[in-house]
């Protein structure tokens, strides 16, 4: 039973752990991260603070993925009161002020949470949100710090600037071009903010509330109102599919940014001796469908069937299709049948013009040993493109041309021709030669250096 806390910004990394002293605790959240964590129906997710200008944001989808699995998930704050309100139907429960105010419509636009980043990739907020400038009125105006008059001035100055320039510096400058009495009732606001912090810094309050909330039982349900819609019901998607593959740890106890599943498959597909074999098992298996658990005479002759039972012989298929599909070797040699199943497997696709695969496939998986070991492949390829990348080195992998790359497969492959490689290439489950030797500029250098 893990509390996974995505924070940093709103709460430091201390903050949170003596808020909840057993919680792991992660950055900001961002693309991935969550299908990085392998949470299941014991554990417990908290998104606070989470990243959109730099990097892609958390996806809707990956939330609802995450919930499907069984853990609780619970947003507040910053970017995890936004997609509380917006998955709250799926599941996921929302705490404090800020996801009430966007439930409630009081709150549309994403940067009322957002605040800018530092350069330095520091957690340290450099500007202020815009809810906090929203609270910060609100108790000033109460406490006849500040009249309602002049915090209307004050909160129209601060939504007029970018979120990445909103500082109580340039609020206060802003709303001095309004009128000079605005200008200083925004430098009397910034001093009340300083020297009362619980009633100016909202978004800290509801991240220390939603820790606070992770020690209630999880409710029979989520408010404001019961789930519409299980999370486990909704549709699984073609790019989820290939995010889990993107994401999820190769080896047990990573996290995010560690070597992922799709990595290692990457490597394996490129240099395993054995991998054309256990790609064409895996592609005929799916051709054959349903057919196999019925058919006693094979794989291959389950496949053929499935394959004729949609029109696909090698009488019926027409030459473009032989000569794109097949070498001019394999077209001279080989019987009709050979010929049919190479073309089967290399033009197997899961949906019409989609890729074979997405995530890994547990029949595409090495032994434990082997897959191990190429994890530890990546990770060395990776430190060795980062060392060169940092010395300026023209051997970086995007400094290498493209000629390099392809003869670096063919010296691996052990073939030359153009055709001879796009086969090879698609034989290993790549869509394309084109698609090999992106995955393969990656690895070049290592080679090399081994």
């Amino acid at each position: 039973m893990t509390t996974h806390v995505f924070t940093g910004r709103t709460l430091s990394a201390r903050d949170a752990r003596a808020a909840l002293p057993a919680a792991v605790v992660h950055g900001p959240v961002r693309h991935g991260g969550l299908l990085a964590l392998d949470a299941g129906a014991d554990d417990t997710v908290v998104v606070i603070d989470g990243v959109f200008h730099r990097t892609p944001p958390v996806g809707h989808k990956e939330i609802t993925e995450v919930l499907a699995r069984g853990a609780r998930v619970i947003g507040a704050s910053g970017l995890g009161a936004l997609r509380a309100a917006e998955l709250w139907p799926y599941g996921m429960e929302g705490v404090g002020v800020v996801f009430g105010m966007y439930v409630q419509g009081v709150l549309e636009a994403d940067d009322e949470v957002a605040v800018g980043q530092l350069g330095s990739g520091g957690q340290r907020q450099p500007t202020v949100p815009l809810v906090n400038v929203r609270w910060a009125i609100s108790h000033a105006v109460a406490r006849e710090v500040l009249d309602e008059a002049h915090g209307a001035d004050i909160l129209e100055a601060a939504r007029s600037l970018h979120y990445t320039k909103r500082s109580w510096d340039t609020v206060a400058h802003t709303a001095g071009h309004r009128s000079p009495a605005a200008g200083e009732a925004a430098v009397a606001l910034r001093r009340f903010a300083e020297r009362h912090p619980a009633s100016s810094d909202l978004q800290r309050r509801d991240a220390l509330l939603a820790l606070s909330h992770c020690a209630a039982p999880r409710p029979a349900s989520t408010s404001p109102a019961a789930p519409s819609t299980p999370a486990w019901m909704v549709p699984s998607t073609m790019c989820l599919e290939r995010w889990r593959g993107a994401f999820r740890p190769a080896l047990p106890g990573g996290g995010p940014g560690t070597v992922s599943d799709l990595d290692v498959l990457r490597f394996q597909q490129l240099y395993a001796p054995g991998f054309p074999g256990r790609y064409r098992r895996f592609a005929l298996t799916r051709i054959a469908g349903r057919l196999l658990a019925s058919e006693d005479r094979g794989l291959v002759h389950a496949a053929l069937k499935a394959a004729a039972g949609r029109g696909v012989t090698a009488q019926q298929v027409p030459q473009a299709a032989w000569t794109h599909w097949l070498t001019p070797g394999e077209l001279r040699d080989g019987g009709a049948e050979g010929r049919l199943l190479k073309l089967l497997v290399r033009s197997f696709r899961t949906a019409p013009g989609a890729a074979p695969f997405y995530d890994v496939p547990l029949e595409l998986r090495d032994t434990e040993g082997d897959w191990r070991s190429s994890a530890g492949a990546v990770s060395a390829a990776d430190r060795l493109n980062e060392r060169l990348a940092r010395t300026g080195d023209r051997h970086a992998p995007r400094h290498l041309p493209d000629s390099v790359v392809r003869r670096h497969l063919a010296d691996v492959w052990h073939v030359e021709e153009r055709a001879e490689l796009e086969a090879a290439a698609r034989d290993r489950g790549f869509l394309s030669l084109d698609d090999a030797e992106k995955a393969a500029r990656r690895f070049v250098m290592l080679h090399r250096a081994r």
